[in-house]
């Protein structure tokens, strides 16, 4: 081990190609689900339990994505923190004594990044949840495969009881919750769309700080646990050397994938009768729905992941899914370049405070493979993303040769 110096990026060939190409993916699906909320004041309507009016065609499509998309991308790209850690920290581990400290730093980074990006852009970052499950997530990067399962079975069990105290309380109780925050939230809703389509940007600044920073940081010790609980399943599947040697565990992978499978079918069914109202809980339908959702976010991120490291196995796949390749390997870069354009889109040329599911699921199919041929080119002639250069310029305190492409051909890989 070489305690004097810092360790460097991981080449190219060190790359696990499945990661990228997963982690394009995911980036596909969580501009599926963000679209939308870039449409209205979605967190607003979350807040006060104010469901969006939507055409029938929208409500179809609004169940199509809550089975398929809503919770399962984030999951996905969750679990991948996981694994990217691992591999981070091996790997530092190999080069200097002082891993903690330089993927630490790495974590104020991106925590610098995501505080920017929620306060500036939008109230849905994910990266400063990232970073601060990021520090916890050190005290497990020693521990043992069945210590994680441990830790993982106890955050289950946890999270069950949680999810199932709010249906303790009696329907009439909860109905006058609603009622009574629903009132106090439209008001909300018009006030955002007000501030949304006509204020000045240090109003709209001035408004998303009050009415969707805070509330997003008040929230966050349950984001950060939710993320640590699947930061240690992508730790957990790095340790076992899923993704590093994928031939030994093709058949663990192919038992995730029925069993997930499976579970998933009831789960999925059960969100489609409750949006149909075939089931119906009444005023409960809502968090029925809300928890399948968590479970199914789940179950169906297993489903995906298992298929994707399946199907790269056959040829023509490899090729089909290979672009998928160049948009993770500048995932920091694309998700940021979602936010702008949502909210450019919505915010500053409009239309705001309508959900429009067909226009946000056209964009989106627009707006994906436009992001796959710019991180192509990007790639041809550059080793990193804009956004993943600064990101490892500031964490290894060093201006390496990081944009310039060198003539070996070395990139890195990211955590994200």
């Amino acid at each position: 081990m070489n305690n004097g110096t810092e360790t460097s990026p991981i080449s190219t060939k060190d790359r696990i190609v499945s990661l990228d190409i997963i982690r394009g993916f995911a980036l596909f699906g969580i501009l599926l689900v963000n679209i939308p909320l870039f449409q209205s004041p979605g967190l607003i309507h979350d807040l006060y339990l104010i469901s969006p009016e939507l055409s029938k065609t929208d409500q179809f499509l609004r169940m199509l994505l809550d089975v398929f998309v809503e919770t399962k991308f984030f999951t996905i790209f969750s679990l991948l923190f996981g694994v990217g850690f691992y591999i981070f920290m091996n790997r530092a581990e190999e080069k200097t004594g002082r891993f903690y400290r330089l993927f630490s730093r790495r974590l104020l980074v991106l925590a610098l990044f995501g505080f920017l990006h929620l306060v500036l852009f939008w109230y849905g970052d994910i990266l400063l949840r990232y970073a601060l499950a990021g520090f916890l997530l050190i005290f497990f990067y020693k521990r043992k495969e069945k210590t994680i399962l441990i830790w993982l079975l106890s955050f289950t069990i946890v999270m069950i009881i949680l999810l199932s105290l709010s249906f303790f309380s009696s329907a009439d109780s909860v109905d006058q919750q609603i009622t009574s925050l629903q009132t106090e939230g439209v008001m909300k809703v018009e006030e955002a769309i007000e501030v949304y389509q006509n204020g000045s940007y240090v109003e709209w600044l001035s408004f998303r700080f009050s009415s969707e920073v805070i509330p997003v940081l008040l929230n966050v010790p349950f984001n950060i646990i939710t993320s640590l609980y699947m930061f240690l399943i992508g730790l957990y599947v790095a340790k076992r050397g899923v993704f590093h040697n994928f031939p030994v565990h093709k058949n663990f992978v192919k038992r995730v994938w029925f069993y997930s499978f499976f579970i998933s079918i009831p789960i999925s069914t059960g969100i489609i009768l409750l949006h149909l109202r075939i089931l119906d809980f009444g005023v409960l339908n809502s968090q029925m729905i809300e928890s399948l959702l968590m479970i199914s976010g789940l179950s169906l991120s297993f489903v995906y992941v298992s298929t994707i490291l399946l199907l790269l196995q056959k040829a023509i796949w490899k090729r089909l899914l290979h672009p998928l390749r160049y948009i993770g390997r500048m995932a920091l870069t694309n998700y940021i370049f979602q936010t702008l354009i949502g909210v450019g889109l919505f915010v500053g040329i409009g239309p705001y405070g309508e959900i429009n599911l067909r226009i946000g699921i056209m964009i989106s199919l627009i707006v994906f493979p436009l992001q796959i041929l710019g991180s192509y080119l990007w790639l041809k002639y550059f080793r990193y993303g804009p956004l993943e250069w600064v990101w490892r310029t500031l964490t290894y305190r060093s201006l390496r040769k990081s944009a310039a492409k060198m003539n070996t051909g070395k990139d890195s890989s990211t955590i994200l």
